[in-house]
């Protein structure tokens, strides 16, 4: 046994070390986060969220169960964001969002008496001249839009439940590859997984060039028994300069999650067998990996994926899973009072 073998098997200094190792990885992980904050920078695509996120609290005030007058400020800050926006921003959807949204704002408040009218009739100047960008709301459809007038008992008609108990996580493809096609449609859907006031940060790389795929294959925890040579394999990121402050520290990989497992069920709608795989690297690791991917300094990877059409037989991990009882808790009593000793 070597000295590195003997050291690790003193388990009070491999505890050490490892706690060590978990408060070096926050700390870059904290001085990444504070260079690509949302208000770190002025790029095109901080400008983008920024708009985005002003589009999405106009549509919640015009959703309010009881609306009022509202949002002049917030409508004349988002007129200030599109005047000044960089030419890449006004061939974005952000900018055509925005547009939209403001055209919205307009005919929510075009009968109000209670409206603020030098904001209206600021936000009325603008629209006039957004029309000539050929951004005149339409195609984006920003705003609030009605969901009911179906009948409740069509969607529990749905076979949601035998539909997610098929599924399951594949390794072994068939030699058929996955379209690009089907990739399109299946982000599409993805696109449409809840994110942090619909900022939608997260992106998919799909990597098929065969020098950076074992890169990713040999990089990724979790590839062992996947099928290299007749899956696709990408990873799903986050954009890090959508987040705000510091108490969305961790949305990114929350978010990344969410579309994440709709890619993965929108792939298994199309016959695509998928295996969502740990990202569990370094931050050292992740740099390599990012910079040998092409992918952008400002994103994180939070999972990975290998996709294929599933085989005609295959075999899998049962994957039991623990009862409902374990993991649902239904609190009736209420939060238990803290006391303070101050």
């Amino acid at each position: 046994m070597g000295v590195k073998e003997k050291l690790k098997a003193v388990d009070p200094l491999r505890r050490v070390v490892k706690r060590v190792k978990i408060h070096r990885e926050y700390f870059l992980d904290a001085r990444f986060m504070s260079s690509h904050l949302l208000d770190g920078g002025s790029a095109s695509s901080h400008e983008q969220y920024r708009i985005m996120l002003r589009v999405h609290s106009l549509e919640k005030g015009m959703a309010h169960r009881s609306p009022r007058s509202f949002g002049a400020s917030k409508a004349t800050s988002l007129v200030r964001m599109l005047e000044v926006s960089s030419a890449e921003t006004r061939d974005s959807t952000a900018y055509g969002m925005g547009v939209s949204v403001l055209h919205a704002w307009l005919g929510f408040h075009a009968d109000r008496d209670d409206r603020d009218e030098t904001s209206y009739e600021l936000v009325e100047w603008f629209l006039r001249d957004a029309r000539g960008d050929g951004y005149g709301g339409e195609g984006f459809a920003a705003g609030i839009r009605s969901i009911s007038g179906r009948d409740p008992q069509e969607w529990v008609g749905l076979p949601f439940a035998e539909f997610v108990a098929t599924r399951h996580s594949t390794r072994r493809y068939s030699a058929e590859p996955v379209s690009d096609d089907v990739v399109d449609m299946a982000v599409s859907l993805a696109l449409l997984s809840p994110s942090a006031c619909n900022r939608q940060m997260m992106r998919l790389h799909v990597i098929d060039d065969p020098g950076r795929k074992r890169l990713l294959y040999d990089t990724l925890h979790g590839t062992g028994g996947v099928d290299f040579d007749s899956c696709r394999i990408g990873v799903v990121t986050y954009d890090s300069r959508s987040l705000e402050f510091y108490g969305e520290r961790n949305q990114g990989y929350f978010n990344a999650g969410l579309f994440a497992m709709t890619l993965v069920y929108a792939l298994h709608w199309k016959g695509v067998g998928a295996c969502l795989l740990q990202f569990g690297n370094t931050v050292a690791e992740e740099r390599m990996l990012s910079q040998g991917l092409g992918i952008s300094d400002f994103e994180r990877i939070a999972v990975g994926i290998s996709f294929g059409h599933l085989e005609s037989s295959d075999v899998v991990p049962a994957s039991v899973r623990r009862t409902v009882p374990e993991v649902l808790r239904i609190d009736t009593q209420g939060p238990a009072l803290v006391h303070s000793n101050d």
